[in-house]
């Protein structure tokens, strides 16, 4: 019986090693040519809040995967954007963005990269992990993937702010009215 537990457990710690044998690092880079939006609608017109994504040229951001056929599955990759980055092209707008995110208590929209599946030259399903003011969901959607040396990354995610127990603000007593959906764009040029 003591031969048979040892023979699993070593077993067992061979395969947990081979498993992560498998898994690279590498160290990549998101080019300043790059863009990430926020928009939505009110009951009165649109807005849209871009990222700044010079900010990216200070961060080192690191990713681990492992690939099987057209599949990568990531760990702890993780791309973490600061709300006050975000500029909807107004102050108030700004300030109203700022307290809806909960900025004060949650400075960051954190992205976690879990999987990405090609189905075809360019085309794939991203599976993403936002955690937004405290609270994580999970996302899968279309991208399209181009480029050699750099690659691009592009997409667009419709998500429901009630996802993440967030509340749209209405101004002016109540006259205009933020709709709960808003989209996530985003072209992404990467170097690694």
């Amino acid at each position: 019986m003591k031969t048979y537990l040892l023979f699993l457990s070593l077993l067992t710690l061979s395969v947990a090693g081979f498993a992560q044998a498998n898994v690279e690092t590498r160290e990549i880079e998101i080019l300043p040519e790059s863009s990430l939006s926020i928009s939505g609608n009110t009951n009165i017109s649109q807005f849209e809040c871009d990222f700044n994504t010079l900010c990216f040229d200070k961060q080192n951001i690191t990713v681990h995967y492992s690939s099987k056929g057209d599949i990568l599955d990531f760990r702890n990759s993780i791309l973490p954007l600061e709300n006050t980055n975000f500029d909807c092209g107004n102050r108030r707008i700004n300030k109203d963005f700022r307290e809806l995110l909960k900025t004060e208590k949650h400075p960051e929209i954190i992205l976690k990269i879990q999987k990405i599946e090609m189905n075809g030259q360019q085309n794939g399903h991203v599976t993403l992990n936002f955690e937004i003011a405290g609270k994580n969901k999970n996302y899968r959607f279309p991208v399209k993937v181009t480029g050699d040396d750099q690659l691009c990354f592009e997409g667009n995610l419709a998500l429901n702010i009630k996802d993440f127990d967030l509340e749209a603000p209405s101004k002016m007593f109540g006259l205009i009215v933020i709709e709960e959906e808003i989209s996530i764009n985003f072209k992404l040029n990467i170097k690694a």
